[in-house]
């Protein structure tokens, strides 16, 4: 079945999840794209729900070998209308799943040595201030110990 209409009960649901408050209520939060999915599901997350939209199945944007692997968990399958409605991505590649929160209150070790790892930054800016936020943070806390 195909759900195609955005007032469906659990669209609602999943696009409330674009709060923060709504997904710290939850303990659930939205990951986009096939590549973070195929992480998810490699890492063993608690998926919860899995939305594909039925268009890309049926252009192949989707591929066969990720539709066998999320054919295991709850799948739902909307339209292009109503995927678009619960996308924040400007070019959805048509699925995205519903993960639920680890809450395992794990506090940092600020006298521990920080490792920073980044991935494809595009902005040097961001870089900078990504720098500057890490030294300001070792300083305040080492000033504090």
């Amino acid at each position: 079945m195909v759900i195609t209409s955005k007032d469906n009960e659990t669209i609602k649901k999943i696009r409330k999840l674009k709060d923060k408050k709504y997904r710290d209520i939850n303990c659930k939060y939205i990951i986009e794209g096939i590549k973070l999915i195929k992480e998810a599901i490699e890492e063993k997350a608690k998926i919860d729900t899995i939305v594909v939209c039925d268009n890309c199945i049926k252009t192949g944007e989707i591929d066969q070998s990720i539709l066998y692997e999320i054919a295991k968990y709850n799948c739902i399958y909307v339209d292009e209308k109503v995927f678009n409605t619960i996308t924040d991505v400007q070019n959805p590649q048509g699925i995205l799943a519903i993960i639920e929160k680890n809450n395992n209150n794990q506090s940092i070790k600020f006298d521990e040595d920080l490792i920073i790892i980044l991935d494809d930054v595009q902005d040097p800016g961001n870089l900078g201030t990504i720098i500057r936020t890490i030294d300001s943070t070792r300083t305040y806390t080492s000033n504090n110990i």
